[in-house]
């Protein structure tokens, strides 16, 4: 398996300002737990399954129409949530296997490889993985019912301009959260809309990192 590691803070100047303690006009709190001299504390570090991840963010924060929910599945469908799979030949007719790749700064994209556990990276073939994965269709969800054909238009745009393997669209959308961000999803959404009214009631707010945490995620030892 890829894995994501991530980490949980708390703040210990929190003084129960909620949403405005940390967003809007000259807020009191700041989300630095990522920079050195944070006061924030850390309370654990865990490793989450990668597909796992980008996905769990994806359903809950982002309008259906937003770019980056449509990047996101789009991503997500060309990666698959398959973890080490044969695509094809090399040159030299030896087998070759695709896996997401991890690159240095916490990016990624999709690579090729010589072995069925995705370990050995082919850097001889000239393929990538585009020659041999196909682009999907866009599908945004069973709820997606609109016959806006203007938005489908642009929607298809941001889909094919994702889907290949690079995936430089999706790790832009994802840069932030290689920075400290709120555990609470707010608004929130499921599936790209709205939980409840405007997804802002205390009843309808997610917290992102117990859905991190219940989906395939594992407390770090020294081993991680």
């Amino acid at each position: 398996s890829r894995w994501m590691m991530w980490a949980a803070y708390i703040d210990p100047n929190y003084s129960g300002g909620e949403y405005d303690e940390y967003f809007g006009d000259n807020p009191p709190g700041t989300l630095d737990c990522h920079s050195p001299d944070s006061e924030w504390v850390l309370i654990g570090v865990y490793r989450q399954e990668f597909y796992q991840y980008i996905e769990q963010i994806s359903k809950h924060l982002w309008a259906i129409d937003d770019y980056e929910y449509i990047v996101a599945l789009a991503g997500l469908e060309y990666m698959t949530d398959d973890e080490c799979f044969g695509v094809g030949y090399d040159e030299n007719g030896n087998q070759l296997y695709a896996s997401v790749q991890p690159l240095e700064g916490g990016s990624f994209q999709m690579g090729l490889y010589s072995d069925e556990q995705c370990l050995v990276l082919n850097t001889k073939t000239g393929y990538t993985y585009d020659d041999f994965a196909e682009k999907s269709e866009l599908n945004l969800g069973s709820k997606d019912q609109t016959t806006d054909d203007a938005f489908h238009a642009q929607a298809y745009e941001y889909w094919y301009d994702t889907q290949e393997y690079t995936l430089t669209n999706l790790n832009t959308v994802y840069d932030d959260f290689k920075y400290c961000t709120s555990c609470v999803d707010y608004p929130t959404y499921q599936d790209g809309y709205f939980i409840g009214d405007d997804g802002t009631d205390d009843d309808d707010l997610i917290n992102q990192c117990w859905k991190f945490y219940s989906h395939d995620s594992y407390n770090c030892d020294a081993d991680c």
